[in-house]
Order: C-alpha cells, then structure tokens, then sequence
C-alpha cells in the first residue's frame, strides 16, 4: 500500500504537468495546422506584407518629445469631425461605430491575445482582473495566430468573466486587396481557431487597420457577421503615451461609444494596460457601465435604456 502511495506521489505531478501541456498543444495544434496548409501558405505568400505591430515603436523612449507631440497634433486634427463623421462617409452602412444606450459603453480591445512573436509577452491574465477590478467587460478582436503563447484555461477564464472572442483574421496585416476567396479562406481558419475556445463565437468583425474591401464586406455578409469600428480610438499603437491615450478616450466618449484600445503585451504596447486602467477608472467617475459588444447589442434589442 506504502508503495502505491508512493508512486502516485511520484506520478502525479507528472500527470498534471501532462494536462497543462495538452492545453497549449490542442490549439497550437490547430494554428500549425492551418498555417501548415498548401493553399494558406500561397496565400500568404500572395499577400504578404510587413506586420503592424512591427511598424509601431516598442517603448515611448524610441521617440522624442517632439517626434510624439507631432504624433498627437497629427491625430487630434485627423479625428476633429469625430470617427462617427468618418466612419459614415467611409464605410458602408453595415458597418457600426456605436450603439444607443444612455448610461454604457462598449469596449473592444483588438489584436488578442499575444503575437508569435513574443512567447514571454501574454499579459491576458493581468488585463482579465483589472478589468474584473473594474466590474467592466469587453470583446477581444482575435488574430488567429496571435493564440498560440496563450493557454486555453486563460481563455477558458477570459470567457468566464464575461467577455467575449471576435474574428480579426489570422495575421496583424491588411486584408482589402485579398479576393473574396482568399479573405473567406483566411476568415474561416481563423473562425476554426477561435471556435477551439467556444463553438459559436460571436457575430462580430473587425478588419485590421479598418482596411475593408466590397469583397470583404460581401464575405462578412455571406456568413452574417457584422463589422464593427470604434468612434473613441486615441492611436494608441502610434502614440505611446498611456496618460494622453486616456485623456483622449474620456474627453471624446460618450452613451453608446464602441472604444477601442490594442492589446499590451510585456515589451510591446505594454503603455496600453496603464492607458486602460486609466481609462476604466474615468469611465466609473462618469457613471458609464462598460460592457462587451453583445451585451449593448442586447440592450439595443430590448430597448432596455
């Protein structure tokens, strides 16, 4: 009997350590697999391009007061007639940039949840308390790969909280001179990966760097899922600046905004977690409840103010 207790005691950390291994390798199954596919890899060939996150800076010393100063002035007169202005005159009208609702929010974060790139840089967890700290929700716009340094039960956890996963195809870079073919290749995988974490994950789109094509938007049609852009949005990838992020949101929001504010990621954007502290705390002081795209949808439905 001594001995049976023993091995157990010998065996078990091996079997948890099993466990957490398979959590990791289910869904880096699925994203190699996909990534291994003949008809991915031409694509991707077709169409590659220089990654986003690899144009922005990784930390605000690689730019100089002046350079960032230019930056702001640039962006607080690009967005003087507002996102909502832009979005109208842009983009079809499928496409929404806020809900009507008196006394909430919602908050989308895109480029979930941590880039290939950088295996040590997941800060999902830290992002899921603060804002449980906060009582707040949100939906992340997932890049496909983008999953694979992050477990499953941190996810597992994320939609525990009540946030939810939305589609923001596999790769950090723009899809509008993709066919209908390609972009709906790339969609579905990306759908596969996102559905390892929940069978039906939700309507929502987001194309990257708000790039979308009639093809894009004729595909996101065929499936019934919507595009969704911001009308708060402070640059924050092109701004390192957590403090003026913040201000920027909370000056420019109002009932019924759809915010927007990128993934921190330790040694990248990492500004943008104190930029949504901050950011969560003014919300509160001006009574704004913040909420995931389908719960304002929800309330929109119902009526509910």
């Amino acid at each position: 009997m001594r001995q049976k207790i023993v091995l157990i005691a010998l065996l078990f950390p091996i079997y948890i350590l099993a466990q957490v291994d398979s959590l990791i390798i289910d869904h880096t199954h699925i994203i190699n697999t996909i990534n291994d596919e003949p008809n991915f890899i031409n694509i991707n060939k077709k169409h590659k391009q220089t990654l986003g996150r690899n144009s922005d800076p990784k930390s605000p010393e690689e730019l100089s007061r002046s350079s960032l100063l230019k930056r702001k002035i640039g962006w607080n007169l690009m967005t003087l007639p507002g996102l909502r202005f832009w979005t109208k005159i842009m983009y079809p009208k499928s496409t929404i940039s806020r809900f009507k609702h008196k006394n909430a929010v919602a908050f989308t974060i895109d480029d979930g949840f941590c880039g290939e790139d950088n295996p040590d840089g997941c800060m999902l967890d830290e992002v899921r308390e603060l804002f449980k700290s906060h009582k707040a929700h949100a939906t992340f716009f997932v890049t496909g790969n983008h999953c694979i340094n992050t477990h499953k039960d941190q996810v597992d956890l994320l939609l525990k909280d009540g946030h939810e996963i939305s589609n923001h195809n596999m790769s950090d870079w723009k899809y509008n001179k993709y066919s209908s073919e390609d972009f709906e290749y790339d969609l579905l995988r990306t759908k596969k990966v996102l559905s390892h974490y929940r069978k039906s994950p939700s309507k929502w789109y987001r194309a990257p760097f708000g790039k979308l094509s009639k093809s894009m938007q004729s595909v996101l049609k065929t499936h019934d899922m919507i595009h969704v852009l911001p009308d708060v949005f402070a640059h924050d990838t092109f701004i390192p600046d957590p403090k003026w992020i913040a201000k920027y949101i909370l000056k420019k929001v109002k009932p019924g905004s759809i915010i927007l504010i990128h993934m921190p990621e330790r040694g990248l954007r990492e500004w943008n977690f104190e930029a949504m502290k901050l950011t969560l705390i003014g919300l509160e002081k001006k009574g704004l409840k913040v909420l995931n795209l389908s719960q304002i949808d929800m309330y929109r439905k119902t009526k509910t103010p």
